[in-house]
């Protein structure tokens, strides 16, 4: 089964005491980490949606020696739907897909395997970490006309109920763990 990651990286980080996906977490870009934990994975190609500030996030992901599909959302102000949409819209083509977020810089690569180890028993697969549901998350091409319905500055999270889901028990806390304030960087 084909599949594709893709990394959402477009938001503007409003939260944030200024630009949260090159900001340093622990001698690299949020984002650079985010998208190299995606790439390690071995899944499957991996797109990052960018938008704000997209000329700076990509040289940083290029500067890292990674070489991901970069899409560019223009409409990245609409909040993550509209970047889920650019991904879905660019690459139709795929079976399945892990859509991760660019501020979620701890998740361990084998995540990704094992979301899409179970994406047979639902269309929408998500990592649970001690009873809390994370980040990312695997979605089968069975949810495509419903994710490119979804509105505003949601993600996948909005169309579950509609669809079969699963939770996976996962033994890595990185799916609880986006970066909103600059307290949440914090170097082991």
């Amino acid at each position: 089964m084909e599949t594709a990651v893709v990394v959402l990286a477009a938001g503007e980080s409003k939260r944030f005491d200024g630009f949260k996906l090159l900001a340093d977490f622990c001698g690299e870009p949020v984002v650079v980490r985010a998208v190299r934990s995606a790439v390690a994975a071995g899944v499957g190609p991996v797109h990052v949606v960018i938008g704000h500030n997209a000329d700076a996030v990509r040289s940083a992901i290029r500067r890292a020696g990674l070489n991901p599909i970069f899409i560019y959302n223009p409409w990245y102000q609409l909040g993550v739907s509209a970047s889920l949409k650019a991904a879905l819209i660019y690459a139709p083509f795929y079976e399945r897909y892990v859509i991760a977020l660019g501020d979620m810089p701890l998740v361990k690569p084998e995540t990704y395997k094992t979301l899409l180890a179970h994406i047979g028993d639902a269309d929408i697969v998500y990592p649970v970490y001690k009873g809390v549901r994370g980040n990312p998350v695997a979605v089968s091409r069975a949810v495509l006309p419903s994710a490119l319905e979804i509105q505003g500055d949601v993600g996948i999270r909005a169309i579950m109920s509609a669809h079969r889901s699963l939770g996976v028990e996962v033994d890595d806390p990185g799916v609880l763990i986006d970066v909103d304030r600059r307290g949440d960087i914090t170097c082991g």
